[in-house]
């Protein structure tokens, strides 16, 4: 291995930044402005930057090479450019071409040349001699690859199929779908990540049963439409909930959030950390942490009392108006009440019952344009009808709603109450002209997908937006991509189309295996579609449709959280207990394909106690984290983003190149390890697999994966698509967005409106599919049905949090005193999940943990700015430094979700794997009560107590502690000069 002996100085120097402290300033300050190079040929890339002492820098830069690409330090992956000198990556800047992120690049993406050429990347496979300790071996990739299928083959001969599982997540890679299909192709139906039910499945997958569409997370790309450029840009008012876009997608929300701002958006922000988003709000409701289900229901309430909804649209696109039948608690159906009733509409779309205004009566309620409807439906209605009491479900939801005043949720969720009604007036835009004449909409994160109202929080939310009418609107953050769901650029939509689309899977795996019911379709369709009849495109195979179920009925936690479903995952705890205690199965053989699992699972210990347990364990990342060192027995080493080839989707309606800048040593693409170490073990098997033909386990060569690439960007080879670059990126998606789609006609189905793809093509504010899916697996598990476990609630209700102030269990109420303090966390702008710990200039402007506390709770304990604490829960302990700060609540304190991975170095008295030190996930708890349908468990909104201590063993603090991280490998051979 080649390095160079760079000091930090001179390393400054050839990589284009300034001092650490205005490394960020300088490269945002220059990415917008013209650099002077070209496309081809040598050029320099000039610019000067003054600090604040009055010295000027210059961030002149030599290069050959200038290279479109994208950035992936986060989910959100803007568009970058990348400035070359002999095949080293020297600079990185924003691509100005960008429509949101407009040239801006983030910390995260601008030290990628730290991630890149760090010592500590893995640039060939590693045997571990011995699992704990930093003592590898250097193998051949042929050797790493039979070794692999070898321990898979012989777990699978002793043990059989269900002896292997495979787990991802974490950052720092790009695996997704492989992690799920390896699995299923060998038989196996144990899958997990960390980024799953804790981080944003939840909400994906409720919009898809909500209503079939886009979710409202403002970072993972869903909320677009309010960040379309220009004057015709509608947006008034943005909710942020639970989310923080200036921190963690700093360059493309965070900055299409400081541009709305100027332009005069109000912003609500509901959220106990005083982020940078709520500096700038005009509302900020620092709420106590994991109790937002409250506050929804406040809103709920405030907002039908004061009649400050969208009256017709509740009426006509929800189903709020539908009466509920108190014993099976679904919405019931015109012929279960009028046996006589004729249907006119088509009967893949049921009609439903409600109160008539009209006639003053129980009537039936047909599917219909708004203004074509032969009833008036009441949205709040209560009596009887033949000696059987119903309620619509707008009656059920405000009497959920009602007990939440302003002054009660106030006094809960540690608000004012006062501010809680500006904000619902300013949302429902109550004092000017409501919401009929102006749009708003909510954006919400990660923060309730942490905690056990996960599935709660995104109904209440939705729900929301969807009683205001503010969907498929301009300004709207519940604006539908058009071609993708609803119509095409045409105008025109197949009814079929889209819910073929929206299985349940979301088109993900029914794609790949034809399994899952459609939902909107009749029975006899389903069945036809399951026997592999009237099949949607793209479905290959239905042949293994009983296997595929059986996979799904085996994965294990899922009888209770049938949820987890969507994204065919297996319930985290359960996949620890089952390791642990080998029932209802015993996972022996793993293979992780990304991220630091002892960093992003929840109480870390509980997992590190079960890894004796596992046989063998394969991973695949960029570097060395805790979970290799504590864990791994062989590692696959992975490209990096600046030498990954993809496809990257985002920021409106463009499609982006990440290129492949640079390669060093015998890193490869995600995909690959998985698709050859799989092809070894079937041909160890005797050439058959014992599990599904995969649909998609990704490209097993790195040029398949550049083919793949060129072909999705519209270019005919890779070397067509690198030498005019300028021609296929971006690509434009044509028709991303339309409006009111909903209100389209089905030409060549019924000719009535395509409404949204649900059953009764309304929007399903009282989410009553949930309950077939809590009752059956429907639609996941067509059609062999899963048991049941108790009914998922369709709407969202009031939950305290497990660990709480205010709890009645009798542990708790004696625990009180001994922890005082509700712990919750978020991001801080240097880090993205798990990854960049070992950036040297990211580590220098955020060196170690740290936990905002108030500076009253503070001095109650003696605590200073800066003193190092001890940060305790009931699972076990971490260390941070205090930061004191009026921004919080007495009775809450902060962290983000540290870890060091310095603790392993060989300067290091006692080496360990560096997670025990200052991980929040230490003190998380992953055990009951989870969320009903997701099984999350709780990271956040959980009670610890703080003491004065002192600084632990293996933490870097200083500048100087961090130059072992410093780039070292820009002289390490490339690939294609080793093998």
């Amino acid at each position: 291995m080649t390095k160079s002996n760079l000091t930090r100085r001179s390393f400054i120097k050839a990589a284009g930044f300034t001092a650490a402290a205005s490394a960020i300033g300088a490269s945002l300050a220059g990415c917008m402005q013209s650099d002077g190079g070209s496309a081809e040929g040598e050029g320099s890339a000039d610019g000067n930057v003054k600090s604040s002492e009055g010295v000027t820098f210059s961030t002149h830069i030599d290069y050959d090479t200038k290279l479109r690409t994208s950035c992936h330090g986060c989910i959100q992956m803007c568009p970058a450019i990348a400035y070359l000198k002999d095949g080293v990556v020297v600079k990185l800047e924003g691509d100005p071409e960008a429509p949101v992120s407009r040239g801006s690049l983030c910390i995260k993406g601008l030290n990628q040349v730290h991630t890149m050429y760090s010592p500590r990347r893995v640039l060939h496979p590693l045997r571990h001699i011995e699992r704990g300790t930093n003592k590898w071996e250097q193998i051949s990739w042929d050797e790493a690859i039979d070794e692999a299928a070898q321990h898979i083959a012989d777990a699978i001969n002793e043990y059989g199929p269900y002896s292997f599982f495979a787990s991802v997540g974490g950052g720092g890679s790009y695996s997704f779908m492989e992690a799920m299909t390896l699995p299923m192709a060998l038989g196996s139906p144990t899958v997990f990540e960390p980024g799953c039910a804790q981080c944003y499945l939840p909400r994906w997958a409720l919009s898809k049963l909500f209503y079939g569409g886009d979710d409202q997370s403002i970072a993972d790309n869903a909320v677009q439409e309010i960040f379309r450029p220009g004057d015709d840009n509608k947006a008034e008012v943005v909710v942020i909930w639970g989310a923080q876009p200036s921190v963690s997608e700093t360059a493309e929300s965070g900055r299409g959030m400081a541009e709305l701002r100027a332009a005069g958006v109000k912003t609500i922000v509901v959220d106990p950390n005083f982020s940078p988003d709520a500096v700038h709000a005009d509302i900020w409701l620092p709420i106590r942490p994991a109790t937002d289900t409250k506050l929804i229901l406040c809103w709920f309430n405030y907002i039908f009392e004061n009649k400050l909804y969208n009256e017709q649209f509740t009426k006509y696109w929800t189903n709020l108006p539908f009466l509920i039948d108190p014993d099976t608690k679904l919405p019931v159906k015109a012929q279960e009440l009028f046996p006589d009733f004729e249907q006119t509409t088509p009967e893949h779309t049921p009609a439903y019952v409600c109160y008539d205004l009209k006639t003053n009566a129980v009537a039936p309620f047909e599917y219909s344009a708004p203004a074509d409807s032969a009833v008036d439906p009441e949205i709040f209605w209560e009596g009887e009808f033949n000696g059987k009491t119903y309620k619509t479900a707008g009656q059920i939801y405000a009497e959920e709603a009602a007990p939440w005043t302003l002054e009660k949720t106030a006094e809960d969720c540690w608000l004012e109450a006062d501010k809680i009604e500006a904000a619902i007036r300013m949302y429902t835009h109550a004092d000017d002209g409501g919401p009929i004449d102006h749009v708003a909409g909510i954006a919400n994160g990660v923060a309730s997908d942490m905690t056990e109202s996960a599935s709660q929080v995104p109904i209440g939310l939705m729900g929301l937006d969807s009683i205001m009418g503010y969907i498929n609107r301009p300004g709207a953050t519940m604006t539908q991509k058009g071609g993708g769901y609803f119509t095409d650029a045409t105008g025109t939509q197949s009814l079929k189309r889209q819910y073929t689309f929206n299985n349940g899977f979301g088109g993900m795996f029914s794609a790949m295996y034809g399994i899952g019911a459609v939902i909107g379709l009749s029975d006899e369709q389903n069945e036809a579609w399951a026997r592999g009849e009237e099949t949607p495109a793209g479905v290959a195979d239905v042949s293994q449709q009983e296997l595929a179920n059986q996979l799904l009925l085996d994965r294990i936690g899922m009888k209770d959280h049938k949820g987890l479903y969507a994204w065919c995952h297996s319930h985290i705890p359960s996949v620890r207990e089952a390791i642990a205690t080998g029932e209802p199965f015993k996972p022996r053989v793993w293979f992780d394909m990304s991220g630091n699992k002892l960093a992003m699972l929840g109480n870390a210990k509980s997992w590190y106690e079960v890894f004796p347990e596992v046989d063998y364990i394969i991973t695949q990342y960029p570097n060395i984290t805790s979970f290799q060192f504590e864990a791994a027995d062989l590692m696959f080493p992975l490209r990096e983003w600046l030498e990954e080839p993809m496809v990257n989707m985002t920021q409106l309606d463009t499609q982006w190149l990440q290129n492949e800048c640079t390669h060093i040593g015998e890193t490869v693409s995600h995909s690959i390890p998985a698709a050859q170490v799989l092809a070894k073990v079937a041909e160890k098997l005797g050439g058959d697999l014992p599990g599904l033909k995969p649909g998609y386990l990704g490209n097993p060569t790195e040029q398949a994966n550049k083919d793949s690439v060129a072909a999705t960007l519209g270019a005919p080879s890779w070397d067509e698509l690198i030498a005019n670059t300028d021609q296929y990126v971006p690509h434009i998606t044509e028709g991303y967005f339309n409006y009111n789609q909903h209100e389209v006609l089905a030409e060549d189905d019924d000719n009535l409106p395509i409404g949204f793809a649900t059953e009764s093509r309304k929007i399903e504010t009282y989410c009553q599919i949930l309950l077939r899916t809590a009752r059956t697996g429907y639609p996941y598990c067509y059609p062999k049905p899963q048991e049941a476990c108790d009914d998922y609630s369709p709407i969202c209700v009031p939950i305290e949090p497990c660990e709480s102030p205010y709890s009645e269990a009798e542990q708790q109420i004696a625990d009180r005193e001994e922890y005082p303090f509700v712990l919750t966390s978020g991001r801080v702008p240097y880090f993205h999940h798990g990854t960049m710990r070992h950036a040297a200039y990211s580590r220098e402007l955020f060196p170690c943990a740290e936990i905002r506390i108030n500076p009253a709770s503070a001095a109650e304990l003696g605590i200073e700015h800066m003193d190092w604490v001890k940060v305790t829960s009931r699972r076990g302990e971490i260390h941070a430094r205090a930061w004191l700060t009026e921004a919080i609540n007495p009775h809450t304190v902060w962290m983000e979700r540290f870890w060091n991975p310095e603790a392993f170095d060989e300067s290091q008295a006692n080496p360990d794997g560096g997670w025990r030190q200052m991980n929040v996930n230490v003190l998380t708890k992953n055990t009951a009560p989870f969320n009903e349908v997701f099984g999350s468990y709780t990271n956040r909104g959980f009670t610890v107590k703080i003491e004065k201590s002192e600084k632990p063993e293996n933490v870097w603090v200083e500048p100087e502690e961090f130059q072992p991280f410093m780039p070292t490998l820009q002289g390490e051979a490339r690939t294609e000069d080793v093998f």
